[in-house]
């Protein structure tokens, strides 16, 4: 199952911090906070939203971003972007919602 991950991935050697499977999906799950502002903050997003777009298109997979901390202020538009461009953008806060979800499956 994996391979087809790998596969769209391409050269990208991927480890996830977290890898949940319901009876629906397999969900790959990034985890971060960000202390401070800055460019990492930007590539981060960049970067995030391409694995997503990647791995969404693989059947029964699904990214999940868990991302929090006062560095996203000077960084509102790449995490708005993201927002967009990413279906499961999580923060602390917000994460129990993805759990419940799971659930009620």
């Amino acid at each position: 199952e994996f391979e087809q991950v790998q596969k769209v991935l391409g050269d990208d050697e991927k480890r996830f911090d977290f890898v949940v499977s319901s009876k629906e999906k397999t969900f790959l799950i990034e985890v971060n906070f960000f202390n401070s502002g800055g460019s990492k903050l930007n590539e981060v997003a960049r970067s995030f939203r391409e694995v997503a777009e990647k791995i969404n298109s693989v059947e029964d997979f699904e990214f999940v971003w868990v991302t929090d901390g006062r560095g996203w202020r000077s960084a509102r538009t790449k995490l708005s972007e993201a927002y967009t461009d990413i279906p499961r953008v999580y923060n602390f806060t917000t994460l129990v919602d993805f759990i419940n979800e799971l659930k009620e499956e």
